[in-house]
């Protein structure tokens, strides 16, 4: 099939491949609470190496020979890219091993108002009053889940996800800065960090049963490396305001997803805050989407 083609294919079916890729990454909690003796470290290196392996062997049929040069050109903002995006990764897995999966997605959520933050200050954006409000409205939803989670145990895992959100943001800036390249290898250079990280943490041990690393591979490989080439190709298609009500999905269903096996509900006070945060980006996305239909211009017919 010609690039042409595989560019038609996306083009056409971008919002369906934008909201399966979401729906697939919603089972993150489901699959992380499925582990059944490795630790939160042995999970992050058996993962990131499932899923660098795997990006390896597309982006090597895909690119070939091109493939080592792409990774020189992503220079320093590919560096610090992979960087964040190792954090992100990492605290992604360690704060849902100390607060539930609710908490954790509920605060993730929260990134594109950060990254509309991070954008005011280093690629010096203008930040719009509607995101201004939905920012407060965020921030006062986290700070309940995190006051909750002083007296349940959690503020750990409520704070190692706002630094996960922080981790992610920084690494959408990054991208931007580098925009003048191709930033696939990015993703090489966080998950090769990321296997890293997992392996020290572990004190490198690999003992994993044979169930725990198909769990693994199955995420990394298949899971990650799908919903990977999923957004990647439909993601230039699709206005970004579309994109960040599609991924809403990821952050609505999966802790769905662990409720219905494993009965994980977060406490009632959480849930609210969770529940602010979601409505606050729900209704800043609903707000641009309105303003550029607005503004789009009319073709005659």
């Amino acid at each position: 099939m010609t690039s042409t083609a595989h560019a038609s294919f996306a083009q056409r079916f971008a919002v369906p491949m934008i909201a399966l890729s979401s729906l697939l990454i919603s089972v993150n909690g489901l699959l992380l609470r499925s582990i059944d003796s490795a630790s939160q470290w042995q999970v992050i290196y058996a993962r990131q190496a499932s899923f660098v392996l795997a990006l390896m062997l597309v982006l090597g049929l895909q690119y070939r020979r091109e493939l080592p040069r792409m990774i020189r050109d992503v220079g320093w903002p590919g560096v610090f890219g992979g960087i964040s995006l190792a954090g992100a990764n990492t605290g992604f897995i360690v704060a849902m091993s100390h607060t539930t999966v609710a908490n954790t997605l509920f605060t993730l959520s929260s990134a594109p108002l950060i990254t509309a933050v991070l954008a005011a200050v280093f690629l010096k954006e203008r930040i719009a009053r509607v995101t201004l409000i939905a920012i407060m409205v965020a921030m006062t939803g986290i700070a309940v889940m995190v006051w909750d989670g002083l007296s349940g145990g959690s503020v750990i895992g409520n704070l190692l996800a706002l630094a996960c959100a922080l981790c992610f943001s920084l690494f959408v800036i990054f991208l931007r800065l580098g925009k003048d390249r191709n930033m696939l290898p990015t993703s090489i250079i966080g998950a090769t960090l990321g296997v890293i990280v997992g392996l020290l943490g572990s004190g490198f041990d690999f003992a994993l049963s044979a169930r725990d690393f198909g769990i693994c591979f199955v995420w990394g490989a298949g899971v990650v490396s799908l919903v990977h080439i999923l957004f990647t190709a439909a993601s230039r298609y699709v206005p970004s305001a579309e994109i960040m009500l599609l991924t809403l999905i990821e952050f609505t269903l999966g802790p769905v997803w662990v409720w219905l096996a494993y009965d994980e509900t977060p406490r009632p006070m959480a849930l609210a805050g969770g529940l602010v945060v979601l409505s606050a980006v729900a209704g800043r996305t609903l707000v641009m989407l309105l303003s550029q239909r607005k503004n789009a211009p009319v073709t005659p017919p």
